[in-house]
């Protein structure tokens, strides 16, 4: 509470909120539904590429952006925690239709003393949008953590998601956990620093 008054006294207004989303159990997880026509493949090194654009592109109009970048891409592939045998990638032909990047961070389970796996990433790309798509994506997560010893998961997403994720979340038992809030204040440099050194 003293921080967000500190931020608005020095101008800064909340433009964006952030949940983080708790599913406290993975029992009793309904049977998936993919849309007809669609499947689930594994994910192989050579669909890395292929992956990450479709991530990207399924969140060019979100709050914030993506680092679609090279490095970020070779940082992403090269985490200890990157554990392809987690991925939901959905599949119409040769084209990805959607994809949920799962991680299990066994370090912070160990500190936490939690068995907990993460939806990293949720995206469905646009042309299979509003067909139950991401709703199957996410059950099927949610099974392959809880076969792999997960008895809870967590994800985070932006309040005002255009595509009103968090309506899908609250419906396959994720609950709000946390909450944190972005601040912008409008900022010219040509006006120069609004402090001196000593003040």
């Amino acid at each position: 509470a003293g921080a967000r008054v500190l931020y608005e006294q020095e101008g800064y207004q909340k433009v964006r909120t952030f949940f983080h989303m708790l599913r406290p159990t993975l029992d009793d997880i309904p049977e998936p539904a993919l849309p007809a026509g669609l499947e689930v493949r594994p994910a192989e090194p050579a669909h890395d590429p292929a992956i990450w654009a479709a991530d990207a592109e399924a969140f060019r109009d979100h709050f914030g952006g993506v680092d679609d970048s090279e490095e970020s891409f070779r940082s992403f592939i090269e985490d200890p925690r990157t554990d392809r045998s987690l991925w939901i990638i959905a599949w119409d032909g040769p084209d990805i239709a959607g994809l949920v990047i799962n991680m299990i961070d066994p370090t912070e389970n160990d500190l936490y003393g939690y068995r907990r796996g993460w939806l990293d990433s949720v995206a469905v790309r646009r042309p299979w949008r509003r067909r139950g798509l991401a709703r199957a994506l996410i059950l099927e997560s949610l099974r392959l953590l809880h076969e792999r010893g997960m008895t809870s998961a967590s994800l985070g997403v932006d309040a005002e998601n255009p595509n009103e994720a968090l309506h899908l979340y609250t419906s396959t038992a994720f609950q709000i956990h946390r909450s944190s809030s972005v601040y912008r204040k409008p900022w010219d440099p040509a006006a120069g620093p609004e402090w001196r050194p000593g003040d």
